[in-house]
């Protein structure tokens, strides 16, 4: 055997092990490929769970919230004598509106409420952003009515304040 027919056995053996490497190589990408894309498909329907319990929890609890503001509102309007105030009126409208908008928002919820299991990422990542949008105006509905009440317990503080002094002059 010639160098010659070695160098060409060795190149031959090499360029199989190469061609062997490079399929399983292609072979064990592929896997990974479709295993990252189940995980990111769990990821996503995790979020989707996670938003949308938040949501759930968030949208029922505004019940009470705005009832209680709204009880907090007409107390403080019937004690400083502001009950058939304009501001009252706008601030009675925007209430009717976003009980309009927790109603609404409660029924999409519900549509939301689906086994997403078989969804693909689009379907997932279009969930998460309708369950988002809804956060969004949920927070936006509690804050303001926290802030309500918050406004509310100032007025009562002042009110107290001046009947103390009334009393004490």
């Amino acid at each position: 055997m010639t160098n010659t027919d070695l160098l060409s056995y060795v190149g031959a053996i090499t360029g199989v092990i190469g061609a062997v490497t490079g399929i399983s190589g292609a072979i064990m990408g592929y896997l990974s490929y479709r295993k990252a894309g189940a995980i990111k498909s769990l990821e996503l329907r995790l979020e989707l769970m996670k938003i949308g319990v938040e949501v759930f929890q968030k949208a029922d609890d505004l019940g009470a919230l705005l009832a209680r503001a709204k009880r907090s509102r007409d107390a403080v309007a019937a004690a400083t004598g502001m009950y058939k105030s304009g501001a009252r009126e706008k601030w009675i409208q925007q209430f009717a509106a976003d009980e309009e908008s927790l109603t609404a928002i409660n029924e999409s919820v519900d549509a939301l409420n689906i086994d997403y299991s078989q969804s693909t990422l689009q379907q997932l990542e279009k969930a998460i952003g309708e369950l988002h949008a809804f956060r969004v105006v949920v927070n936006g509905i509690s804050a303001r009515y926290t802030a309500s009440i918050s406004e509310d317990d100032r007025s009562r503080e002042v009110l107290r304040d001046q009947t103390r002094a009334r009393v004490n002059s």
